[in-house]
């Protein structure tokens, strides 16, 4: 910028200097006192072009008279750009005497950047006719106007590089935060809502269409948005396809609306293609109190909301939202050192043969005590959301191969247990090794580990699980299935992995020992139907979450021969759970 101004100060110089050595008088062009305060002033302020053209008019009454000046008018024709969004097409008369103008014109045209021009056009009064000297003293004018219009322009150039994003011509963070500022400072905020808004499967757009097409969908949805606020709101990219929008209070719903039907023609390979563009947005209805942090996490909390919400693509902030994520960061930063602190203990839920109700297997459970008892609802999906679920999974392995190794010590002989792990592990090139060198560690025989592997109804890399399940059978340790009959992808894991247990979920077990009820005989049927199917295929089930002797009669009947649940026993302590080791038997 420094730069900038010291080379347009430079061309200033040179101008008064070329005038001088062609020996003009003080009386000329340079004897204007509001000329010369305002080409120092030009340089220190901000002005529109039609600021410095006003201050050109005012300047030039004082010695147009000299010039015989009878007009003088400039053309300007900028093309729209990132930076200049509505470009600028426009003549302005600069002066016009009051004795008129003859028609001859003297004409100077200076180009620009991206096919624009500055046109300026000078007649003499009439009766006068152009002679060298007066072309010389109109041309250094005409001159002197170009060189502080376009200092202008380069100087509101530069202004707008630093506010606007430049690929699509919205603000940038900074312009947002100087748009926002500038509203808190008049102390209206509480007329406008925010809106963060984010595009539904952009990458997709992006692979089908290709990135430049994706740049134009950005570029034409930011265009869009503009137009539909217009003065009387703001739209700044934030990066990729994130926006966000400060919208008059009064037409948030009409706005939303909006968005909600934008598509964009696209030309594809020659093809034109209309391109609906759903998004999903993070409300936040300000008020008086409204500072620019809270516009910025409130709107950010509300989108990631509807960002995990199955049927909400608009989702409107709320306090208690705001709440949860401060709980969520809590149980976040307590997490590790929780962990090291050891106060995470590994409790085991039996499971129980239902021909000899008997122990024969048992889940490992972790349960979290802290200044209070932290439930696995509260704490396994905020692990699972930010991947530290695999640090305790580790965790949970460890202490069970411990547990095994002290009982086997003893002579207590253990039962088959199963250890959670997230499908986040598979991740790791090095999962298997992980687990294969703790059972190393503490000595284990894998006839006594079983791995349950969790939430895979939606996993996308396939074939990196059915190798890490085969790995694993390989090396002698059995895989079960959670949650067996809740995803759409139930089949296909059973086809594709082999699994040695499924779990029948607890969803379709509740209700299979209630009489004349539509959904009990629906669930019956869907229960028997995977039960026989596991026997066929020679893969074992149990049952979870089994809780009265009819639920439990009803699968021993249909051939589910394993179940585990409060009927039985609730999740036990290491002390608890070894003295189940050494007396089996359950009395129903």
């Amino acid at each position: 910028m420094k730069k900038k101004q010291g080379e347009f100060s430079c061309k200033i110089r040179n101008l008064i200097y070329n005038i001088m050595l062609r020996r003009c008088t003080v009386d000329t062009i340079f004897a204007s006192e509001k000329l010369c305060g305002f080409i120092s002033s030009v340089q220190q302020t901000n002005m529109s072009l039609e600021e410095i053209t006003s201050r050109l008019q005012e300047s030039i009454d004082d010695f147009a008279e000299i010039l015989k000046l009878g007009k003088l008018s400039v053309r300007v024709a900028n093309p729209q750009t990132v930076y200049e969004p509505f470009g600028l097409n426009k003549e302005i008369i600069n002066y016009t005497s009051p004795k008129g103008y003859n028609p001859d014109t003297y004409e100077k045209c200076f180009l620009t950047e991206g096919n624009g021009f500055i046109n300026l056009k000078a007649n003499l009064i009439p009766g006068e006719l152009w002679t060298k000297e007066n072309k010389m003293m109109v041309n250094c004018y005409i001159d002197l106007s170009y060189l502080l219009c376009s200092r202008v322009r380069l100087h509101n150039i530069l202004l707008s590089v630093r506010i606007t994003d430049p690929l699509t011509g919205a603000l940038n963070l900074h312009g947002f935060q100087e748009a926002v500022g500038d509203i808190l400072s008049k102390d209206e905020i509480k007329n406008y809502s925010v809106l963060l808004l984010n595009f539904k499967n952009f990458k997709y757009i992006n692979q089908k269409l290709t990135t430049d097409n994706g740049d134009i969908i950005l570029r034409k949805y930011s265009m869009l948005v503009q137009g539909f606020l217009e003065a009387n709101g703001h739209i700044a990219r934030l990066g990729s396809d994130n926006f966000l929008v400060l919208c008059p209070v009064e037409r948030l719903k009409e706005f939303i609306d909006f968005i909600g039907n934008i598509s964009i023609e696209i030309n594809n390979k020659g093809r034109v293609e209309n391109i609906k563009i759903p998004v999903r947005a993070g409300v936040y209805e300000t008020n008086e109190e409204t500072t620019f942090g809270d516009i910025m996490s409130n709107s950010a909390i509300a989108l990631d909301t509807a960002r995990h919400s199955r049927n909400q693509d608009v989702v409107f902030f709320k306090q208690e939202m705001l709440e949860k994520v401060l709980h969520d960061k809590g149980i976040s930063n307590m997490f590790l050192d929780s962990l090291a602190k050891n106060e995470f203990k590994v409790y085991y839920q039996p499971k129980v043969d239902l021909t000899t109700n008997t122990l024969c297997g048992c889940e490992a459970l972790s349960r979290w005590y802290a200044q209070r008892l932290i439930t696995p609802a509260e704490f396994i999906p905020i692990l699972e959301a930010e991947g530290t679920i695999k640090n305790l999974d580790f965790y949970v392995l460890e202490t069970v191969c411990k547990n095994i190794r002290e009982w086997l010590d003893k002579g207590i002989e253990p039962v088959l247990i199963s250890t959670n792990f997230s499908k986040l592990h598979l991740s790791d090139d090095h999962f298997e090794n992980h687990i294969l060198s703790i059972l190393e560690k503490y000595s284990i025989p894998p006839e006594y580990l079983e791995l349950e592997l969790t939430e895979l109804s939606d996993y996308q890399y396939f074939e990196r699980l059915v190798r890490f399940v085969t790995t694993m059978q390989n090396a002698g340790l059995k895989i079960s299935i959670d949650d067996f009959g809740t995803g759409y992808s139930s089949m296909k894991l059973v086809r594709n992995l082999s699994p040695d247990v499924i779990k029948l979920d607890k969803s379709l077990i509740d209700n299979v020992a209630i009489k004349d009820d539509k959904k009990a005989k629906t669930d019956q049927v869907i229960s028997r139907s995977i039960i026989n199917m596991a026997h066929e295929l020679g893969i074992k089930i149990i049952a979870e979450g089994v809780e009265t002797k009819e639920q439990a009669d009803f699968l021993k009947s249909n051939g589910c021969l394993m179940a585990q649940g409060f009927l039985f026993d609730k999740a036990l302590d290491h002390d608890e759970f070894e003295k189940r080791l050494v007396s089996r038997k359950y009395e129903i």
